[in-house]
């Protein structure tokens, strides 16, 4: 932060401050610039002059860079280039000439329609993309015969650009139907949940033998990042239950106190009563670890081990560790796709 935005941050009322990132970018350019506005389906927009930048309750992608958001000011700052200062001072200026009218998003995720994405013709990009992130091969593959991993593409009608991603499938247990999916892109950083995905029905490899012990991470890379560690050691890695949470809440305040249990969590162990004991494998971050407070916390009748990986960030980090690659960050896998 330089000293202008310091000083901006200094001179402006908190409750105007917390007013302008309150602003969602559908809501502002809805308000202030529905020009640059595409509706491109049911509620997901995109913006005419990026057509990959799509929005969709609540949240933007903008897929060819690889980045997103919620918030206004994330999008003046990330897509439009201002600085914080500029930024801050266009959204103070147009919400003090005209009070915004706010989108109203859809709460219930169960009363929308998962719709999957396009398969791409084979699963060869997707099988190399996970291939390069340490996953096992013969793992994948399981998966994609299990169908709960396979390759998509979305072609943006304009440019005709193909985008590909590998896409993960949550099945709900009482019909085995899809009712959830998530994407990533095997371009860029691009992730996220396609449209009416029930986060309660996340992705996650099921035992072929009973089994009381469920391991639970924050993404599919980091369970699947699992079953290959398993496999590595020589162990049955359809022996025990992984669920993937599809992500973690991150808390307004440094403690647990307004956190509710994973949706995801709660509707597997009513699923399978059988299981007795959790084994959590969150990311070591703020947001990780809270989240493993709060599980521990919430679920005290059941025996709870907190693993916390010795490499990195994450399981996939430990993966890549183990396997004598070397850990990059995101800005440098982006940096050596563009060259």
């Amino acid at each position: 932060m330089n000293f202008m935005e310091w000083f901006m941050i200094k001179h402006i009322k908190p409750k105007d401050l917390a007013e302008i990132k309150k602003i969602d970018l559908l809501t502002y350019l809805g308000n202030y610039q529905p020009d640059r506005l595409k509706k491109i389906s049911h509620d997901t927009y995109c913006i005419k002059d990026h057509e990959s930048l799509h929005i969709s309750n609540g949240l933007w992608h903008w897929q060819s860079m690889g980045i997103g958001g919620r918030s206004a000011l994330d999008f003046l700052m990330k897509v439009d280039n201002y600085s914080f200062l500029d930024a801050a001072e266009i959204l103070l200026q147009k919400t003090k000439a005209k009070e915004p009218v706010y989108v109203a998003y859809s709460a219930k995720e169960e009363n929308k329609k998962l719709h999957l994405p396009t398969p791409s013709s084979t699963n060869e990009k997707a099988i190399c993309y996970l291939v390069e992130r340490g996953i096992d091969e013969e793992i994948i593959q399981d998966c994609i015969n299990n169908h709960v991993i396979y390759e998509s593409k979305y072609i943006n009608p304009n440019t005709k650009i193909i985008y590909t991603h590998v896409t993960f499938i949550g099945y709900d247990k009482q019909n085995h139907i899809p009712k959830y999916a998530n994407i990533r892109s095997v371009e860029n950083d691009f992730k996220g949940d396609v449209y009416g995905s029930d986060k309660r029905f996340c992705f996650s490899i099921q035992p072929h033998i009973l089994s009381k012990e469920l391991h639970i991470f924050e993404s599919a890379i980091d369970t699947l990042s699992y079953a290959t560690l398993l496999k590595m050691n020589g162990k049955d890695y359809r022996s025990i239950h992984l669920l993937s949470l599809g992500g973690v809440a991150i808390p307004r305040k440094d403690t647990t106190e307004d956190l509710k249990l994973p949706v995801a969590l709660t509707q597997y162990l009513e699923d399978f009563p059988e299981i007795k004991s959790l084994v959590l494998h969150l990311d070591n971050d703020k947001a990780g670890r809270l989240s493993a407070e709060n599980i521990q916390k919430k679920l005290w009748y059941m025996d709870i081990k907190d693993c916390i990986s010795c490499y990195g960030k994450d399981v996939n980090d430990e993966l890549i560790v183990r396997l004598g690659k070397q850990i990059q960050s995101k800005n440098q896998q982006r940096m050596m796709q563009e060259r």
